[in-house]
């Protein structure tokens, strides 16, 4: 299994050499299956309709000074030139003291890339609390550019 090399560290021994070409042959496969699985991704068939066309609370960047509630449907989350969407479950759920952290973090890096990201797919986070919570958290950490949904009140989840 070994990619044995003709470059080396200063002072390192056989035993490491053969362990360090042993876990390079392994990333080598890792990188290959890494590609092949993506390319059964990309080359997956269409998937079935969803069941229902789930109806959201939402509270993103368009209403995020307001206390409006407006709702949104599944397939409204479709602009007409964009046939993909990304959809964040975002775990936030209606009896957790707060949101889960690595989320927030995740999502605060997505609050400043969404507007390139939505330059070629749609975009949605979504989560089980009430849409009131989630605009609040949301407001909290500056996020002013996700589109904000509440699943609280149907079965998507």
């Amino acid at each position: 299994m070994g990619v044995h090399h003709d470059k080396s560290f200063p002072g390192e021994g056989l035993k490491y050499r053969k362990a360090r070409d042993e876990l390079l042959a392994a990333e080598k496969a890792l990188r290959r299956q890494v590609a092949d699985v993506a390319e059964m991704r990309k080359n997956l068939p269409a998937g079935g309709a969803l069941p229902v066309d789930y109806v959201f609370d939402e509270g993103g960047a368009d209403i995020a000074d307001s206390d409006t509630l407006k709702q949104t449907r599944f397939s409204e989350l479709f602009d007409d030139d964009k046939d993909s969407l990304i959809v964040y479950s975002f775990m936030y759920g209606p009896s957790a003291d707060n949101a889960c952290p690595m989320c927030t973090s995740l999502l605060d890096s997505l609050n400043g890339a969404a507007p390139h990201v939505t330059d070629r797919v749609n975009l949605a986070v979504v989560a089980r609390s009430p849409i009131s919570r989630i605009r609040d958290w949301g407001r909290a950490r500056g996020w002013n550019k996700l589109r904000l949904l509440s699943s609280a009140n149907n079965t998507y989840n």
